[in-house]
């Protein structure tokens, strides 16, 4: 889910895939609800409108961007559920960003106004990437206790054995050959739930549990599921792995 603020035009043919994904909000009060309500894969905040001053407190509006400190402060508010959602600036040209390191403060990212459509897609899912890439190193750290080179191990032999695992599983079952599938799939259960990957491992345990069942008119389906969630994960290989390997930069 992508909240944007500002007059962005979501009717656009090239967002036309992504309406059902994204909220719309203009008014101050509204923002502020729905960053606390709810959880967002990425937040742009446009801040070449005025964002409905009247609704604006007082003591903001002195401000260059009266409403820009209060969405950044309550969106990284450790409480918040937004906390770390990225966010994305939208600014006048004339703002004379040029570097990442001009960013206005407290975004991770910026945007020129009038961005043609098709670029704000390509940012749409840059972003989404790195936010379900963050997701699972999170996921990982706390499993460590946010020990980074144990968390790079982990992920170094999951992506190594896990499509593997899959292969595996996919040639026993088109074999017949279930026991070996549930043998493979136990081990490939097991992986997941140590590592808390639960997208991976409740399909995981749907499949084993038929097996030892003998239940195998519902073993197909519970594998593509697996499948799936299994390829969702490794897709964001290179992303996790280039993000762990700047967080043990010195």
């Amino acid at each position: 889910m992508v909240l944007m603020t500002g007059l962005i035009d979501i009717n656009h043919p090239s967002l036309k895939h992504r309406r059902q994904n994204i909220i719309v909000a203009h008014k101050h009060n509204d923002i502020l609800m729905l960053i606390a309500t709810i959880q967002f894969d990425l937040i742009l905040l446009d801040l070449t409108v005025n964002c409905s001053v009247a609704s604006v407190p007082d003591r903001l509006r002195h401000s260059r961007h009266p409403w820009q400190s209060e969405f950044i402060t309550r969106i990284k508010d450790p409480l918040c559920i937004n906390n770390k959602t990225p966010v994305i600036a939208i600014i006048n040209p004339t703002e004379g960003v040029q570097k990442v390191e001009q960013c206005p403060m407290g975004f991770d990212d910026w945007l020129i106004s009038l961005v043609p459509k098709e670029r704000l897609n390509e940012i749409i899912d840059l972003w989404q990437t790195k936010a379900s890439a963050l997701a699972y190193i999170q996921i990982i750290q706390r499993k460590t206790k946010n020990n980074r080179h144990l968390t790079l191990t982990i992920f170094e032999k999951l992506f190594e054995e896990l499509p593997l695992q899959i292969i595996a599983i996919k040639d026993a079952l088109e074999n017949k050959q279930y026991d070996l599938a549930q043998e493979i799939t136990h081990k490939l259960n097991g992986s997941a739930s140590f590592c808390g990957l639960t997208d991976i491992q409740q399909p995981a345990s749907a499949l084993e549990s038929c097996l030892l069942n003998n239940n195998y008119a519902s073993t197909q389906q519970l594998f593509i599921t697996l499948q799936q969630n299994a390829l969702n994960f490794t897709r964001h290989q290179e992303s996790i792995l280039a993000t762990i390997g700047e967080m043990l930069i010195p």
